[in-house]
């Protein structure tokens, strides 16, 4: 096949993904979309309740799992893929990368200072 590449969105109400052929001008090669997010909910706030109560390490293994059968959907070789995008709100991206959420799910400085929370950087960044 060649180089390609794989476009992912993580929304609220769903993930997305497409395969592209980098040596055909970004052609789509093929799309998969699942039908519900993941995690428990209607709605980003229930992602993130459910992330508070039950373990951000449980979210994010759940989100990452759905990202891998969505990939898999895909229908490429992995070993072609060379590069990925993410994309989706500040919630669902510190969710696929397990990083802190709960400043996102308190309001107020002095709740986030009494549980100890740090704002991590949420920069773009390429790996």
């Amino acid at each position: 096949m060649g180089r390609v590449g794989v476009a992912l969105d993580l929304g609220t109400s769903g993930f997305r993904g497409q395969a592209l052929d980098l040596d055909q001008n970004g052609r789509i090669l093929s799309t998969a979309v699942t039908t519900r997010h993941p995690l428990p909910g209607a709605n980003v706030m229930d992602h993130l309740h459910f992330a508070v109560e039950m373990g951000l390490n449980q979210a994010h293994k759940i989100v990452v799992h759905a990202v891998n059968r969505v990939i898999d959907h895909l229908k490429i070789e992995n070993d072609e893929v060379v590069r990925l995008a993410v994309c989706g709100n500040p919630i669902q991206l510190s969710l696929f990368q397990e990083i802190e959420i709960r400043d996102l799910a308190y309001a107020g400085k002095r709740k986030l200072e009494s549980l100890g929370v740090v704002a991590p950087k949420r920069d773009a960044q390429i790996m």
